[in-house]
């Protein structure tokens, strides 16, 4: 990634974890270390045709490097 001044950005993946589509995930995102974080949200897991969703949210959690 490059940010506005074509400076080299990297990330380096910290944790990979899977959530329940079910459970509250409101608290992700709050880390609070003064690190910029990149986190990627995915679905995973089975297809519920009557919901409309996965049953599961695979989650990458990345820190600036």
């Amino acid at each position: 990634m490059q940010d506005n001044k074509g400076k080299t950005i990297t990330f380096v993946v910290r944790e990979i974890k899977i959530f329940d589509s079910s459970e509250d995930t409101s608290g992700i995102f709050s880390l609070d270390d003064g690190k910029a974080h990149l986190n990627l949200i995915t679905c995973e897991g089975t297809w519920n045709n009557i919901q409309k969703t996965y049953s599961n949210r695979l989650v990458v959690f990345t820190d600036r490097q």
